[in-house]
């Protein structure tokens, strides 16, 4: 047997070995599994984009595969990482495919049994064989994958492989007067296919065969009434057939539910209030409410709203379905699923609320939930009624309350994609702009209040981070004191922070808190503490630094705080690497939560040692630099070894890395000054002039390098003074200030002399003679 094994037949399982491996991320366990899928030949990578994100993938979505399988690769194989051509997975330009000779699967297996079976000299040994493939089966084909890849082609493919070899599996044991051996596969099939007809029919025959006539009967109701009520259609010729030979000629018995008339079902209306308009959003709304328009012959067009807590995913929802009343004359039900809180909603009770709503009362609601799904979707077959359900926190939540009917739609707002969703339109709701943050003031302010304190207002936009449940939060409250300045609320919201941004209902804390409380208790610590780093930016490695844990375990813990919107996703870095930053209320409730949770003391080490990684990571790039003008002068800082693999992507392309990391080191260098680090801040600072040589970011260099020059007077240090002088007469001579730079550079010439450092006095005076040419 291999040593890798997977499981695809059910859930998705992993082993290697003894150890059955675990994978935190949905959209990373989605792509392997579309990859075992199609094992032994090559898969798309944008195969596999299409089919994890769809119309929502993001720009570096690229970069995300790679990322993914990267991990793949070393989650489940570490020991042939380094040798790619012996790994489990290869690579093959823009596709990847799993090696057959390096593991095994239930799927594999499952067609060898197959196979053996067609070759089987006698129809016993044949039964047989076929039992043992399906008894493989633990559900169906992904299943806890159905939020992602249900209704994909090569998922219903391997499905509809499961079909043909028990509907093969049944003839045979009928064949040999051995029905009741097929029995229990065809009841779990059965129960996967519920509008299955032929599989349907061979269970009715069963179940007669083993004695059960009753229960043979029931089945026949059962089926009978699902097609009725999902696709209006009565049994075909062969479930009929099989029934007749039950009943021996009987009368048929009626179905459970007889199909409801729209006339005399009351027309629910169960939105809450709208808002009179919303700024900045028109575009998204006029999509969605084309999208929930366009009607066809197929499944019930669906949106999903997603987006950040507070980015106002409700409001539009509701505005957009209250303008829509006309497309939809016979009602609107809506829903708060809770998806954000401790305990969601179940979607059982929302559904015996659906069906009140629809007119179905006291004991003619169903106790049992299949049947409940059932009556509601007859209720609203053939009907236009717009489903709004709020806050869901997953496409199995909102399964039983989706309509069978294309007459109707479905919108839906969730904090996660829900990306995966069989036909469903996503729309990712960013923050406003600024432009558009004034106007929500503006709206619910005047526009003379905000003219009268324009830098005022641009300072409250700002503190709010275009997020509208803030800027609500903060309006609201000017609005209900007309005698408050702009000045005052500006100047509370940055003193209180999110204590200024809790009014009733509007609660940013509160909104954020809804986030922090569903990820795990390494995920919460991780937010902490990242919090505390005041990087605009940062790729996953820096929370392996932060956490002292390995690189795939910090990716795992930005992946799922991502997941949870505390993090957004930025652009990718310059090693191909995704990087991920704090929305500016957001960092203020992590270092909330810090501060609650975590000493003084050991934030200080985890950013001291943090830096210290970036620190040398920096002055490894410098120097593989194609040009530098001076060698390194180093001092006593700190560091820490980063991971091998970031290390070697660095050292790769070093100026694509610092371009990417420029502003992360310049806010590196202000935090070590902060912090009293200032070692680590002249020596991050130091990395800086070579790279501006060769991009002309002089910049950087004086905004770096006057902070630690300030640093290292105040402690007394000539080493890092005179370091720093010498960085700032480049960026002096690279601004055109000729004297200034030829000053700084005597001045850091005479404190190298004082220091005993020839070589760097020596570099210094050659320096002088080419300015003096």
């Amino acid at each position: 047997m291999s040593e890798i094994r997977f499981h695809l037949l059910g859930p998705l399982r992993i082993w290697h070995g003894e150890t059955e491996i675990t994978l935190s991320s949905d959209r990373q366990r989605a792509v392997l599994a579309l990859l075992l899928l199609k094992a032994g030949t090559p898969v798309r990578r944008q195969d596999i984009i299409d089919a994890v994100w769809g119309d929502g993938a993001p720009d570096s979505v690229v970069n995300l595969v790679q990322t993914y399988v990267g991990r793949l690769r070393r989650r489940i194989d570490p020991g042939h990482i380094a040798r790619s051509r012996s790994s489990w997975l290869a690579g093959l330009g823009s596709a990847y495919a799993i090696r057959l000779d390096r593991c095994d699967s239930d799927l594999f297996r499952f067609r060898a049994l197959t196979a053996e079976a067609r070759r089987a000299g006698t129809p016993r040994e044949s039964l047989g064989l076929l039992l043992r493939a399906l008894q493989l089966w633990q559900g169906p084909c992904l299943s806890d994958l159905d939020h992602l890849l249900k209704g994909h082609p090569w998922v219903r493919a391997i499905d509809q492989e499961r079909v043909n070899v028990l509907l093969e599996c049944a003839k045979t044991a009928f064949d040999l007067g051995l029905p009741a051996e097929v029995l229990p596969q065809l009841r779990a099939v059965a129960a996967t296919e519920p509008l299955n007809e032929v599989v349907h029919s061979w269970l009715v025959l069963a179940l007669a065969a083993a004695g059960a006539q009753a229960e043979a009967l029931a089945e026949y109701d059962s089926i009978r009434a699902r097609l009725a009520d999902e696709l209006g259609i009565d049994p075909g010729p062969q479930l009929r057939a099989a029934h007749l030979r039950v009943l021996r000629q009987d009368a048929t018995p009626s179905s459970p539910f007889g199909q409801p008339s729209p006339g005399a079902t009351p027309r629910p209306s169960l939105l809450p209030p709208g808002v009179t308009g919303l700024i900045g959003r028109e575009k998204q709304a006029s999509r969605i409410r084309s999208t929930l328009t366009c009607h066809g012959s197929g499944p019930a067009p669906v949106a999903v709203i997603s987006g950040q807590g507070g980015v106002g995913k409700t409001a539009l929802a509701v505005h957009v379905a209250h303008q829509l009343s006309d497309a939809f004359p016979d009602g609107q039900l809506y829903a708060d699923l809770c998806g954000t809180d401790e305990r969601p909603a179940d979607p059982t009770r929302v559904l015996a609320r659906f069906l009140r709503a629809l007119g179905v009362h006291g004991t003619a609601l169903p106790e049992d939930p299949e049947e409940s799904v059932d009556l509601y979707r007859s209720h609203l077959a053939g009907r236009r009624i717009l489903v709004v359900l709020d806050d869901v926190d997953s496409y199995a939540q909102v399964k039983p309350l989706l309509p069978g009917s294309s007459t109707c739609a479905v919108l839906v707002t969730s904090r996660s994609r829900l990306s995966g969703w069989p036909g469903a339109v996503s729309f990712d709701l960013g923050t406003l702009r600024p432009e558009e943050s004034r106007g929500v003031l503006t709206a619910m302010l005047g526009r003379e209040r905000l003219d009268a304190e324009p830098q005022n207002t641009a300072e409250i936009v700002r503190l709010c981070g275009g997020l509208p449940l803030a800027l609500s939060a903060a309006g609201t409250r000017l609005a209900a004191r007309p005698h408050w300045t702009l000045a005052r609320i500006a100047r509370r919201l940055a003193e209180a922070g999110l204590d200024e941004l809790a009014l009733g209902d509007l609660d940013v804390r509160r909104s954020v808190a809804a986030g922090y409380r569903r990820v795990s208790e390494a995920a919460q610590r991780a937010f902490r503490l990242l919090g505390l780093l005041e990087l605009p930016s940062f790729a996953a490695w820096i929370t392996a630094m932060m956490l002292e844990t390995s690189l795939e375990s910090a990716e795992e813990i930005v992946d799922a705080l991502a997941d949870a919107r505390l993090l957004e996703v930025a652009p990718p870095d310059g090693t191909g690497q995704p990087r991920y930053r704090f929305h500016p209320l957001v960092r203020l409730f992590a270092r909330e939560q810090a501060a609650a949770h975590e000493s003084d003391a050991a934030g200080r080490v985890m950013i001291t040692r943090t830096l210290a990684a970036l620190l040398a990571l920096a002055q490894e790039a410098d120097e593989h630099l194609p040009s530098r003008r001076y060698a390194p002068v180093r001092g006593r800082a700190p560091h820490w070894p980063p991971p091998a693999e970031i290390r070697t992507a660095v050292l790769a392309d070093p100026l694509g890395w610092f371009e990417t990391e420029r502003e992360s080191l310049i806010s590196a260098v202000r935090q070590a000054d902060a912090l009293g680090l200032v070692e680590l801040a002249w020596e991050l600072a130091a990395t800086l002039p070579n790279v501006s040589a060769v991009r002309s970011r002089w910049a950087d260099v004086e905004r770096t390098h006057r902070v630690a020059l300030a640093a290292c007077r105040r402690a007394g240090d000539p080493l890092g003074e005179a370091v720093m002088l010498r960085g700032l007469a480049e960026a002096h001579h690279g601004n055109g200030r000729r004297d200034e730079c030829l000053g700084a550079l005597t001045t850091a010439r005479v404190a190298f002399a004082d220091l005993g450092a020839p070589a760097a006095e020596a570099e210094i005076r050659t320096r002088q003679m080419e300015l003096a040419r």
